[in-house]
């Protein structure tokens, strides 16, 4: 029998020595993603990029991202995480980089193609990673300061963006140049680091106790998962997991709506004369993101204390389709419409944590990888579609398309809210 000992301890010591690594990590990701949408404020002009090609070279990224996205898990969960994020991380860092050289459009498409390629599994497989070290009952904190990483990486866009896009013009190379350089180059330094930095699993880590490391082996299912995982995709075993379209397709319209927006917001808040400079519109864009952060952490704390999931996501699902909704009634007003936006993106983040830790709960651990990659794939299908529609629809708050979008968008949020409130009632004992 494996000796009691103190969990609240162990609980913190797991949680400083992984999450604000991981949450790192995963900024560096999401700046390199979406520091393209700053770029625009004057690369598309250099260029003779219009805004629905903006949109295809945005949305391109998820293309190839989806291709390669579980079979990038399947390969993580057998060989172990540290070489594989290794390789992810410093193969995008590099074509990051290179994407301050194009020339044209075209160079840039291509470029964005392989990014995706590069970093496809990095983010359902630091998500893999923390199942490996967190119980169920802190799980959705975890991913919570994990997810925390798409708003903050925006906070932290907004403004470095801003500056450097105004006052870096280094060697006679335009502003956006070097904003790819320089939040390109921490994918390098950091995904180095985690050869150093992340250990495999509880069981490798010396930084354990004895007594500790059984005790994880114990609770935890890292072991099983990277022993029972396949070498092919399972997908007969995927179609067959009980509420696999609802997930599917809830992540694909959180990730057009999310996604959509990461990429559009800075232009669209430039366009809608909200902002009459660059600076100011880095600080407009931060007011949405810094309300997520708030919001995530406190609603997946929530969860986590109650142990429930389905409802942790339908409400959040609920007050983003009525704001989404109610968007298309005041459109027209360039300043209400953006408190409205603003409520709907942090709404939308609040679900993020409860519904990838339902997500992981759905499946068993020969599995987990490949189901795990695959609504994550998904997701990333539907935000491909965002930047693309949001281009169509020219970049702005009041076009007619952006509005039935967004309409269209909380209607179907709302659905989804009705049948994960009805699934939990199936799942419910008596």
């Amino acid at each position: 029998m494996v000796p009691d000992i103190d969990i609240p301890a162990l609980d913190r010591k797991l949680w400083w020595r992984i999450i604000p690594f991981a949450l790192v990590l995963y900024v560096i990701s999401i700046l390199d993603r979406v520091n393209i949408g700053y770029a625009a404020l004057s690369m598309n002009a250099d260029l003779g990029i219009d805004p629905f090609l903006f949109g295809l070279v945005s949305g391109i990224f998820f293309v190839s991202y989806v291709l390669f996205e579980v079979p990038s898990n399947q390969i993580l969960a057998r060989t172990g995480a540290r070489i594989w994020l290794f390789r992810i991380m410093v193969s995008w860092g590099i074509i990051a980089i290179l994407m301050a050289f194009v020339r044209t459009p075209l160079e840039l498409c291509i470029l964005r193609f392989l990014l995706g390629a590069a970093e496809a599994g990095f983010a359902p497989g630091l998500i893999l990673y923390l199942s490996f070290w967190f119980r169920k009952e802190t799980l959705a904190k975890a991913l919570c300061v994990f997810f925390m990483g798409i708003p903050l990486a925006m906070l932290i866009a907004s403004p470095v963006s801003a500056f450097i896009l105004s006052h870096v013009a280094w060697l006679g190379m335009a502003g956006w140049r070097w904003l790819f350089v320089l939040e390109g180059l921490p994918a390098l330094v950091f995904g180095c680091a985690i050869l150093v930095c992340l250990p495999e699993l509880p069981e490798t880590a010396a930084w354990l106790s004895a007594r500790e490391r059984s005790w994880l082996a114990a609770h935890l299912e890292g072991k099983r998962v990277h022993d029972q995982t396949p070498k092919k995709i399972p997908f007969r075993g995927l179609a067959a997991v009980s509420g696999m379209f609802l997930l599917c397709t809830a992540s694909a319209l959180v990730g057009m709506f999310l996604t959509g927006l990461l990429f559009w917001l800075p232009q669209i808040v430039r366009s809608s004369g909200l902002s009459g400079s660059i600076e100011q519109t880095g600080f407009l864009v931060m007011i949405p993101y810094g309300l997520s952060v708030v919001v995530m952490y406190a609603w997946s704390r929530h969860s986590d204390t109650t142990g429930e999931r389905h409802i942790h996501v339908a409400i959040p699902f609920v007050f983003a389709a009525v704001f989404l909704v109610a968007f298309a009634f005041l459109h027209g007003s360039a300043g209400p419409a953006f408190v409205i936006l603003s409520g709907a993106i942090a709404a939308g983040y609040a679900a993020y944590a409860p519904f990838f830790a339902l997500t992981l709960d759905h499946f068993p651990p020969a599995l987990r990888a490949s189901g795990t990659a695959l609504v994550n794939t998904i997701a990333s299908a539907g935000s491909f579609f965002g930047p693309v529609i949001f281009g169509l629809a020219g970049g702005t708050l009041s076009g007619p398309l952006s509005v039935l979008l967004f309409f269209l968008l909380g209607i179907a949020l709302f659905l989804c809210a009705v049948m994960l409130t009805k699934e939990k009632r199936v799942n419910t004992p008596g």
